[in-house]
């Protein structure tokens, strides 16, 4: 910007009158019980300096980060005495209805490895009840934020940008939010891209080489989902909404703003996975604010608006729902817990049960009321809550309320029980009657918290086609009775897997050594225990060999060694030799032992065995994966599972009421038969 240019800025900002103090401000809100907040960031120093105007009659107490001192607090024209508590708290006394303004500056120490917030050059951020600014638990209302830092630099916060320029050398960017409790601010680097689309500006922050080679390909896809995500919910909640880099390997949504690692960015498929997820807690966790104490219910509505929607696009619904049963069904018991008691967090199984068991809850609520009463629930949801903070209970309303009847019975034994049950068929007949058949049966649930509500699929393939039926079982035990016009061939229950249940015999997959504390490792060469951490992601017990479990024992074994030490080792255990000659296949292997509990890792030499045991994480669905010279994946699947025991075949010659258990067939059946619910 030129010289002129600069002087015209500031002098713009000047009549708005944001001189205060020595401190320029964007704009003073005429509301009374709005916050203004003005922050000083100066990376390459540490420096930080900021002001605080709010009205707190009721006073308050905070904290500072350690380099930080008030300088200055003020009541109206009247100085406030200040005071610290035993836990260096500052207290601020209580007082009438004059505007507190607040003032504080000091130099941040270099941040250590635990350290929620970062003041750095490469990338700074601030998160909220951090202690770099006064936050005052009472505060609620709106904000206005302006950020000041180094040319070369830009900053990013919670809200809507309103506007941002390049003053006396420092970039000042100013953001709004109508009803904050927490202030998050991020800056780095940045180069600036962006878009308007659909009222919405789009931006990318990104370092130079990363904008260079992505910010583009993020901009083209934002736009794509930012498309889809407001026709389904309504408008973004904020204004504008920005893709920042930062250095930590992390993925995190603000309002307004998400931060992806830098070493994130150009994995290709971050766009379709990641950046989706994170535009879609801009309604749900950001815009609606989640009530921790009584669950996290964002995770599990914005895995399934986001990462699931996207698949139902592409055609992979089915096999996401099924990639998630599988992955449920690893967690040991001991690590179960109800999805209310999620709150968020790195634990796998958490996780799992936040994420995956709460977006199978959507999906089967879903299918209960329709896709129409779910859609008018959501955008129900949004308005009734956007910028304020809701539980459980605000979702299971807004839904009953859109279907026209309550949802609370549907709902809440999936939200307070642990586990999830498990399906049987039993006493299957077919009769021959005057007019067709009549195909019988009962259905078991069986589980230690058993039984949960259920609307249960059943498909019927007879010689004149499919018959799809919905039976609701509310107990441990239902009885159907079909009537048909033609000879069944076969009859299978659940048969996309859209219900949140154990989806039966499962082959032996790593994520079952991965999710289970009990797991112990052993290294047939001390020098690659360290592989064991990056294979599990955590500490294990390490065993010596010759205390190790024999092939035969059900206790969960992570085994690591070069080829030809794994191969002695699995001989003298008992264990059998792989299929398909894994043992010496490329360069490095792994894979679990068939109907075990046991993983054996190995490769031609230390090297092949590092880089496989770094990637090994992303295959946690896998029972083998197989890597080549160069780290390449040469093969990677599962066990076959044999049989199939919700699905029973009923083969011409054998005789009426017999039936057979089939090979396990996840085939989509056609979608143009009528559909029965029995109840």
């Amino acid at each position: 910007m030129s010289r002129p240019a600069r002087a015209l800025a500031a002098g713009l900002l000047a009549l708005l009158g944001l001189a205060a103090a020595g401190m320029a401000w964007a704009g003073t809100p005429q509301d009374p019980a709005a916050r203004t907040l003005w922050i000083r960031l100066d990376p390459t120093t540490r420096q930080l300096e900021g002001e605080l105007r709010q009205a707190l009659p009721a006073g308050g107490r905070f904290r500072l980060l350690e380099g930080l001192t008030m300088t200055e607090a003020r009541r109206g024209d009247r100085d406030l005495a200040l005071t610290r508590d035993p836990e260096g708290r500052w207290r601020l006394p209580p007082g009438g209805k004059e505007t507190v303004t607040l003032r504080w500056q000091g130099t941040l120490p270099e941040a250590g490895e635990h350290d929620r917030h970062r003041l750095a050059v490469e990338g700074t951020l601030l998160p909220t009840r951090a202690g770099w600014y006064p936050h005052l638990a009472d505060a609620a209302g709106p904000l206005w934020l302006t950020i000041r830092v180094p040319e070369g630099q830009r900053a990013v916060a919670g809200g809507s940008l309103q506007e941002e320029a390049l003053v006396d050398d420092e970039w000042q960017a100013r953001f709004h939010h109508p009803r904050a409790r927490e202030v998050e601010v991020a800056a780095g680097p940045w180069r600036l891209r962006e878009r308007e689309v659909e009222g919405v500006r789009l931006r990318t922050l990104f370092p130079e080489a990363l904008d260079a080679a992505f910010a583009e390909t993020y901009l083209d896809h934002a736009t794509e989902h930012l498309a889809l995500f407001q026709a389904r919910l309504g408008p973004l909640p904020t204004g504008s909404f920005s893709i920042a880099a930062t250095p930590a390997p992390v993925g995190l949504a603000f309002p307004g703003f998400t931060l992806l690692g830098e070493r994130v960015i150009p994995l290709p498929f971050i766009p379709d996975t990641s950046l989706p997820h994170e535009l879609m807690h801009a309604w749900w966790g950001t815009g609606v604010g989640v009530d921790y104490p009584s669950g996290n219910w964002a995770e599990a509505l914005t895995t399934y608006l986001a990462d699931y929607a996207l698949a139902e696009r592409r055609g992979e619904a089915e096999a996401m729902r099924r990639r998630w049963l599988a992955d449920l069904a690893a967690l040991p018991s001991g690590e179960e817990i109800p999805l209310v008691d999620f709150r968020g967090g790195p634990d796998p199984a958490g996780r799992l049960i936040g994420y995956q068991h709460g977006a199978m809850l959507f999906h089967m609520l879903r299918q209960r009321i329709g896709n129409d009463a779910f859609d008018r629930g959501l955008r129900q949801l949004a308005e009734s809550w956007m910028h304020r903070t809701a539980d459980w209970t605000a979702l299971i309303e807004a839904f009953g309320e859109a279907a026209g009847e309550p949802a609370e019975d549907l709902v809440t034994p999936w939200l307070t029980r642990p586990g999830r049950p498990s399906l049987l068929l039993a006493s299957v007949r077919v009769e021959p009657r005057d007019d067709g058949y009549w195909l019988s049966g009962e259905l078991h649930q069986r589980g230690a918290h058993a039984p949960w509500p259920m609307a249960v699929p059943l498909v019927v393939e007879t010689e004149a086609g499919p018959v799809r039926l919905i039976q609701h079982m509310e107990g441990t035990q239902q009885s159907f009775g079909i009537p048909l016009a033609s000879r069944p061939r076969a009859l299978e229950v659940d048969p996309h897997a859209d219900l949140l249940r154990h989806p039966g015999a499962m082959p032996a997959i790593l994520r079952q050594l991965t999710l289970d504390p009990a797991t112990r490792v052993l290294a047939l060469d001390e020098a690659l225990g360290p592989l064991a951490h990056r294979v599990l992601g955590r500490e294990a017990e390490a065993l010596e060999a010759s205390a190790a479990p024999r092939g035969d024992a059900d206790e969960p074994l992570l085994v690591i060694g070069t080829t030809g030490a794994l191969r002695a080792w699995r001989e003298a255990s008992g264990l059998p030799e792989p299929p398909r000659s894994l043992e010496t296949a490329g360069r490095a292997r792994f894979w679990m032992a068939p109907d075990r509990r046991i993983g054996l890792l190995g490769g031609d030499d230390a090297d092949a065995l590092a880089r496989l045991a770094g990637v090994l994480r992303h295959h946690g669905q896998r029972s083998y994966v197989v890597q080549g010279e160069g780290g390449e994946t040469l093969e990677a699947g599962t066990w076959a599972v044999e049989e199939n025991p919700l699905r029973l075949e009923f083969p011409a010659g054998r005789g009426d009421g017999q039936a057979r258990p089939a090979q396990a067939s996840w085939a989509p059946l056609s979608n143009d038969s009528e559909v029965h619910r029995c109840r």
